[in-house]
């Protein structure tokens, strides 16, 4: 299961690599933007991390939100990283160069070029190879604190794959994989009626944007609150097992391009958009059993990054607008 998530993580890295830390000597020139406990974030660490998602949009910049909802993402995306890493180190957690090394041709393999490919792809994008192997190794380190801290927590019984099994979603749709797009409004940890309150209308807004006209890609990217918002809220395909319940029962009546939502979850209220569907093979009984037990983990490990996420910014003292 480590290496499942290991290989989900580092792979959609490489699709959406994040921007670099400036050196010590630049951060001193710096302005500060923020101040993460004991660290900072400088103007440049963020102006690059804004570059580097630009970039990725350059053939459709008209997907871009506009530019201060795009720097709130970018900034709450760059604090989010620097909690990880800041816990990690004080917990010694430090890939060896040999495990950086093996994860970087596992990601050139995945993309069917040698390593040496990769580092040109990389560098046409703008990064040097020693920086991209820094990227990876703290690629790796947030995987292995999200390992510690979250996966190591999860457990998936034989009863709930039972369960899941025997359901009316998974009879109807068993053959079917769904494209989603999410949009989350994020509630605190321990929530009150007002902030409930308070982060329903500002759902409710968001759904009127979306009936309007408005892009659920660029509404995601200005005001979502969860892990893909930089990526237009873009879930990816996804079979049954990994789609939440709250959603999955609604789900296979829907419609491709159809919106539900608000939908209240423990981490806040969700906007689902189903993108797209597709039919998906079905393998033997005991490998359909082991797959579904692996994307029920994946569906409890995702929600329960999002909820530690939001308690490890609780607990830690960020200040947006350092004097």
């Amino acid at each position: 299961m480590k290496k499942l998530i290991i290989f989900i993580m580092l792979s959609l890295f490489f699709l959406n690599a994040a921007a670099l830390k400036s050196n010590t000597s630049s951060q001193s020139l710096d302005s500060i933007v923020a101040i993460v406990n004991d660290g900072v974030i400088t103007q440049s660490e963020l102006n690059k991390a804004i570059d580097t998602i630009k970039k990725q949009y350059s053939h459709n910049q008209g997907s871009l939100p506009p530019a201060d909802a795009l720097r709130k993402q970018v900034l709450d995306q760059t604090i989010n990283r620097k909690l990880q890493l800041e816990l990690a180190e004080r917990g010694g957690i430090n890939p060896s160069d040999k495990d950086v090394e093996k994860a970087i041709q596992g990601i050139a393999k995945q993309n069917n070029m040698s390593a040496k490919q990769l580092f040109e792809k990389v560098r046409e994008d703008g990064m040097s190879t020693a920086e991209y192997r820094k990227e990876i190794r703290e690629e790796m380190i947030m995987q292995q604190i999200q390992q510690q801290q979250v996966a190591s927590r999860i457990k998936v019984s034989p009863q709930e794959v039972d369960d899941f099994m025997r359901s009316a979603a998974w009879k109807a749709s068993s053959g079917k994989e769904y494209h989603l797009e999410d949009i989350l409004i994020a509630l605190p940890e321990i929530p009150t009626q007002e902030n409930i309150a308070e982060a329903k209308q500002q759902a409710e807004t968001v759904l009127a944007k979306l009936h309007q006209g408005m892009s659920f890609q660029q509404v995601a990217m200005s005001e979502s609150s969860n892990t893909q918002a930089l990526q237009g809220g873009d879930l990816g395909w996804r079979k049954l097992p990994e789609i939440p319940e709250v959603f999955s029962s609604e789900l296979v009546h829907m419609k491709v391009n159809g919106i539900m939502g608000p939908i209240l979850t423990p981490n806040g209220f969700h906007i689902v958009k189903l993108a797209g569907i597709r039919e998906s093979k079905k393998g033997a009984k005991d490998d359909e059993r082991k797959q579904i037990q692996q994307l029920l983990f994946q569906r409890k490990f995702e929600e329960a990054l999002q909820s530690w996420i939001m308690k490890l910014r609780s607990e830690s003292y960020i200040n947006l607008k350092p004097q």
